[in-house]
């Protein structure tokens, strides 16, 4: 049987994990975060990387001793057994790409559409969910080339366009007088949910452990750079849009980043963070086609899914089913129309789901240190377990405090807990019906070896 190829170095891995977070989406929310809180978010922003910090040293401890596809499904399994696998992975990432992730290929046909009125969003839109999708078909070679690409020009030119809006180099208007915490700290200390989604999927590499050289060392340095980077980028950015941009308009605009551009910079500006964005959305939906099948793939293997998701192609050595079918989930945007208060609304519903996934993240590394304790670890978390505590109290307060408005909070939780039942059923249904258990463990070293045993039918192939 054909396997997954280790080749991906730091800065794929690097670029992977980043590539992700940094999306169209990320910049729609980054401006409307913006313009709630003004310039203060910068402060759950702060608080958020932190969490994120001590959440993907979970997630580097649990790669190194399990580093394989199945990421959060594989981890689950030998802490907590099958049921509890996937609903880590269905609300985990599934729901994700069917909402937030789903909007990247329509915020990037908005963007383009911007650049002229005989640009057609929806065309934009299905040819990079196309050419993605031809990407990571053939290759994870090919993908880590885009992806690296990709992702260093978002970063730096972010950044660096903050960094001339605020010093003023290159714009054509004043900046405007604000205070740094006009909504009061009330709404500050409700926006912890908006600050994490700017950092929500740096995991996202350790799907790929099975592809990554060296990945015990290389993943943690992967997701660690990537939040400082991401952090240092964003609030350069974010804090420009507010000197430039009134908040209400932040705020109820489907395209803050371009109003942002507009204002400092004038066409060129608007025209050059248009492209960002496009570049931003076409990354996340390539690093949503890379990790989110080999999830699949990893949860088919063990009997969690129908077994057609653990097909690797012969020739290009990637999960062709998962990623075909990821592809069509992307595409549920087509289906909708399309507004602000909607892409909020379907951010931060996912948002929850995936918080949920991270809780039993954290909960993993507990269970398996406590059934374990002896087991060698590549990678281990410093402080062991204050990471984990600080991990789960912050991603419950997230979960709690995920919008600072009533009627938002229901919306969200409505959604969110839909998917959630719909998922319980599944997974319920799905281990009867294989007479499967539910929760018992699978042993730590029958999931290794069938891991392992990949890895080495892939050396001598």
């Amino acid at each position: 049987m054909a396997t997954l190829k280790r080749s991906l170095g730091f800065w794929t891995s690097y670029a992977t994990a980043t590539g992700l977070v940094v999306a169209g989406t990320t910049m729609v929310s980054l401006g409307y975060s913006m313009g709630l809180n003004g310039p203060a978010f910068i402060i759950p922003a702060f608080l958020a990387m932190l969490i994120s910090i001590v959440v993907s040293f979970s997630y580097a401890e649990l790669s190194s001793i399990l580093p394989g596809a199945g990421m959060i499904g594989d981890y689950t399994l030998a802490a907590m057994g099958r049921f509890m696998a996937i609903v880590a992975v269905l609300g985990g990432y599934i729901v994700l790409v069917s909402a937030a992730g789903a909007m990247e290929s329509i915020t990037a046909g908005l963007a383009a559409e911007m650049l002229s009125p005989v640009v057609d969003s929806t065309t934009v839109a299905i040819i990079l969910l196309v050419f993605f999708l031809i990407v990571n078909l053939i290759g994870v070679d090919v993908f880590g080339s885009v992806q690296v690409l990709l992702t260093v020009t978002m970063m730096v030119s972010t950044g660096v366009m903050g960094l001339m809006g605020l010093l003023g180099l290159g714009t054509v208007s004043e900046p405007q007088a604000i205070s740094f915490n006009p909504a009061g700290w009330g709404t500050v200390f409700q926006s912890l949910a908006l600050g994490i989604w700017l950092y929500i999927g740096i995991e996202y590499i350790c799907p790929m452990a099975e592809e990554v050289k060296n990945p015990s060392r290389t993943i943690p340095r992967a997701m660690i750079w990537g939040l400082l980077t991401i952090f240092i980028a964003d609030m350069l950015f974010g804090q420009a849009l507010t000197k430039y941009v009134p908040l209400d308009k932040l705020v109820s605009s489907s395209t803050p980043q371009v109003d942002g551009g507009l204002a400092m910079f004038g066409k060129p500006g608007m025209i050059f963070i248009i492209l960002i964005t496009m570049l931003a959305s076409a990354s996340s939906i390539s690093s949503h086609l890379a990790a989110v099948p080999r999830m699949l793939y990893g949860l088919a293997r063990e009997g969690m899914l129908p077994k057609m998701f653990t097909y690797i192609h012969p020739r290009y050595r990637t999960p062709w089913v998962g990623i075909v079918a990821v592809f069509l989930l992307l595409c549920i945007p087509f289906l909708l129309s399309i507004s602000m208060d909607l892409i909020a609304t379907l951010i931060l519903s996912s948002c929850v789901t995936w918080l949920l996934s991270y809780l039993i993240a954290q909960a993993n590394v507990i269970i398996l240190r406590k059934k374990y304790p002896d087991l060698h670890r590549p990678f281990k978390t410093p402080f062991y377990p204050l990471p984990q505590i600080l991990g789960i109290l912050g991603t419950l307060y997230a979960i709690f405090t995920i919008h600072p408005e009533t009627d938002m909070k229901i919306k969200i939780y409505s959604i969110s807990g839909a998917c959630l039942l719909a998922i319980v059923a599944y997974a319920y249904i799905w281990l009867k019906f294989k007479k499967l258990p539910l929760f018992t463990p699978m042993p730590l070293a029958q999931i290794r070896g069938e891991i392992e045993g990949e890895s080495e039918a892939e050396r001598v192939s």
